[in-house]
C-alpha cells in the first residue's frame, strides 16, 4: 500500500486540500475541530504533527467531506469492510446516485440468488470455492448506498448523523442493534 495514494504519508496534503475546498482558513478550521490554533493546523498540514484517525475524522466532518472519513477508515484499517473511498465526483448528483443504487440492487438480487444456490449445495465439511463475484456484487450495495447518502447530503442537506442516530434508536428498540455488553457476555457464557 506504500505506492497507493491512500496512505498516511499523503494525509497532510489531503487535509490541506479539503480544508481549502471547504473555504476555511487554518484559524477557522482549528476552531471547528476543538480549539486548535492556526500554528497547530499549519503543522498538521505540513506534516510536522502526525494526524490521528480521530483528528482526521473531525477535520473531514467539519469540512463535510464524508468520503474522506471513509478514507481514514481505510488507511488506518479501522473496520474490516472499510474500502477505498468513493470519488466525490460520483456523489454530486442524487439523481445519478439513485439510478446507480437501483442498478446495484438489481445486480445484488441476482448475486443473492447465486450465493443462495452455492450455500444450498454446500455440505458439512465439504464445500467449493466461495462465489466471490456474487459476494463482491452484494458488497457493492454498501458503496452505492453511501454514494446516495453523500449526494443527498450535498444536494439537499440530508443530515447523515441525524439519520444514523434515528436508525440506531429504532434498531435498539426493535432489538436489531447489538446488545449491551453484559447481555452479550451472558449469551456467550
Amino acid at each position: 500500500m506504500q505506492n497507493s495514494p491512500y496512505n498516511q504519508r499523503n494525509l497532510p496534503e489531503i487535509l490541506r486540500k479539503v480544508r481549502k475546498e471547504a473555504g476555511y482558513s487554518q484559524y477557522q478550521l482549528g476552531t471547528l475541530i476543538g480549539g486548535r490554533d492556526q500554528r497547530n493546523v499549519s503543522d498538521i498540514e505540513n506534516g510536522y504533527v502526525r494526524p490521528t484517525p480521530e483528528l482526521c475524522i473531525n477535520w473531514f466532518k467539519a469540512c463535510g467531506a464524508y468520503e474522506h472519513i471513509d478514507l481514514v477508515h481505510y488507511i488506518f484499517k479501522l473496520h474490516p469492510m472499510a474500502a477505498a473511498p468513493i470519488n466525490p465526483a460520483l456523489n454530486d448528483c442524487a439523481h445519478k446516485a439513485l439510478i446507480n443504487l437501483v442498478h446495484e440492487m438489481e445486480d445484488a438480487k441476482q448475486a443473492t440468488k447465486e450465493l443462495a444456490e452455492w450455500l444450498n449445495n454446500t455440505r458439512p465439511g465439504k464445500h467449493g470455492e466461495l462465489p466471490m463475484q456474487a459476494i463482491k456484487q452484494i458488497y457493492d450495495l454498501t458503496q452505492a448506498n453511501k454514494t446516495l447518502m453523500y449526494s443527498m447530503s450535498r444536494e439537499f442537506g440530508l443530515q447523515i448523523q441525524e439519520l444514523t442516530e434515528k436508525w440506531s434508536k429504532k434498531a435498539i428498540v426493535a432489538e436489531v442493534a447489538m446488545h449491551k455488553r453484559q447481555d452479550r457476555e451472558a449469551v456467550l457464557a
